[in-house]
Formats: structure tokens, C-alpha cells, sequence
């Protein structure tokens, strides 16, 4: 038995010292993590495109004594979620599409929450936020659709008294990154399908000597692979859409937690800003005028 039963946790512990084989089982793992624990050993070699003696030295490699012990505790893990997904197929002919789809994603976002958690490596999250709160200033680097997830990440940090910088526009992205050393940290934020911008970004940075940090959504993005740090954040939704619940969580916990390590001096900053946006009237009044 392995030391701890939760495969995702492990395979987070392990990822360092897996082969290109196994990154890609632990990647269909977390990627079909409501399907996988019902495939047989046939099943997911056939889909990862590799032996099945392969799947089963993974499962040994992260600790379990076979295939079946490990499928055990992906089975385990998503036993509540799937109660979920039962209740709402029993009322798949008393509602109307629609509203059907409203719960179907609903509950995908839940599970991607879920997710999250369990492949929640803290050690680097506490060590992604001292970066943060150490760095000399925070460039954040995110491109198409994770644009709003950047700019949500950067208008925080900017008020929590970090020197912060968009990287939104790929035209201008070298002539902003040129100039830091380092003491600078930059962020990057991608999910499938990855932004090769992104990457190249990361790539010319960190050869530069400046801290990276990515959030994506599997230990093999490209994006992990480039950078100094990382935090997982499942995406997945049986949509052309990205679901970015889970990510945002994310950067809100990274960002409470900087607030916290500055409270006293972020804590003045926003009451002065208070009295700034009340009397330039950046926000409307309780009162309507």
C-alpha cells in the first residue's frame, strides 16, 4: 500500500522523477479523473499510447502494490462526486435542457474545485506566495483567454503594494520583459490549449536569471516545464469553454495570503484608497447619489 492513498497527491510528490511515459499516464489521470478509475489496465494504455506493462509500473512507482490497488483509490476519491452527478442525471427528465446544462456545468466547476484540492501541493503554495511578497516587482503573463485571469491577478496586486505589471499583448511582450533582473518574479498563466507566447516568455526570462512562476493544469504543461515553480488549477469542462473557477481560486488564496504577509501597510494603503475612490466617486454611493 502507499503511504498516502491519494494518487494525485503522489503523483504531485513524484512528478520530478517520472519518465515521459509516465508524465503522460499522470496526465490522463488528472485530466479524465471522472472516467480513468473505471478504466481497465488495456483501457488507458490504449489511450496514453503505451504498454500495459508501463501503466502498471506506474501505479508500482508511485506505490502501490498493482494497477487494481491504485484504481481503488481513484475509485475512492471521486465517490462523493459521482453521487453528485447521479442526483443530477435522476432529474434529467424533470427539468428542461436548459436548466440541465446549468447544473451540468455548475457541477463540473464543483468537481474541478475538488480537483484542485486534492492536487494541492501547499509547500509550493506558501513558497509561491514568500516569492511574491519578496520580489522586487511581479509581471504577469497571460494571453488570450487567460487574459482576465491576469488582469484580475495584476489590479490586486497593484493594490496590495506590489510594483506590477500586464503582460496582455504579445507585440509588445519582449520589449517589457527585457528590462528585469533577478530580483523580478514573472507569472504565467496558461491552460490547454497552452499560448506558445506564454512559453517563450517564461523560456526568455528564465534565461535571464529572473524567478518563474506558472499556474496551469497539469504537472505535464508545457508551462510547468519552464518554470521555477508552478500550481495546479483543473480547467476541464466538456465545453469549448475554459472553466476557470478553480484558477481564480487560486490566485484570490495567493492573494490573501500576500495581503497577509504586509497587513499592517496594505491595510493603511486601501483605507487611503477608500477615501480616494469616495471622493473621485469611483464607486457608487448605498445612497444612489
Amino acid at each position: 500500500m502507499a503511504e498516502t492513498s491519494d494518487v494525485f497527491q503522489l503523483i504531485r510528490k513524484k512528478s520530478s522523477a517520472m519518465s515521459k511515459s509516465q508524465r503522460k499516464i499522470a496526465n490522463f489521470l488528472e485530466s479524465h479523473a471522472d472516467t480513468a478509475p473505471f478504466l481497465t489496465v488495456a483501457n488507458i494504455a490504449k489511450e496514453v499510447g503505451v504498454g500495459e506493462a508501463t501503466v502498471v509500473r506506474f501505479a508500482n512507482f508511485l506505490g502501490f502494490s498493482g494497477y487494481t490497488e491504485m484504481q481503488q483509490s481513484l475509485q475512492a476519491q471521486i465517490r462523493k462526486r459521482l453521487t453528485t452527478v447521479e442526483r443530477l442525471n435522476l432529474v434529467e427528465d424533470r427539468y428542461p435542457e436548459q436548466q440541465r446544462l446549468a447544473y451540468e456545468i455548475l457541477t463540473d466547476d464543483m468537481a474541478n474545485i475538488q480537483q484542485t484540492i486534492q492536487t494541492l501541493d501547499i509547500d509550493s503554495f506558501h513558497e509561491a506566495v514568500k516569492r511574491i511578497h519578496e520580489a522586487k516587482s511581479v509581471t504577469v503573463v497571460a494571453l488570450r483567454s487567460s487574459y482576465a485571469l491576469g488582469y484580475f491577478f495584476a489590479f490586486y496586486l497593484h493594490l496590495l503594494l506590489k510594483n506590477t505589471q500586464l503582460v496582455s499583448d504579445s507585440d509588445t511582450m519582449f520589449e517589457k520583459l527585457a528590462p528585469l533582473d533577478s530580483g523580478d518574479l514573472v507569472v504565467g498563466i496558461s491552460f490547454s490549449r497552452y499560448t506558445s507566447r506564454t512559453i517563450q516568455a517564461m523560456n526568455y526570462v528564465r534565461g535571464r536569471g529572473v524567478g518563474t512562476l506558472a499556474i496551469t493544469d497539469t504537472h505535464s504543461s508545457p508551462l510547468a516545464n519552464v518554470a521555477d515553480q508552478y500550481l495546479l488549477a483543473a480547467s476541464g469542462l466538456p465545453s469549448f469553454l475554459d472553466s476557470f473557477v478553480a484558477p481564480l481560486s487560486i490566485i484570490n488564496a495567493l492573494l490573501t495570503a500576500v495581503a497577509g504577509l504586509n497587513k499592517k501597510n496594505i491595510s493603511q494603503h486601501l483605507s487611503n484608497m477608500e477615501e480616494l475612490w469616495e471622493r473621485e466617486g469611483v464607486y457608487r454611493s448605498l445612497s444612489g447619489k
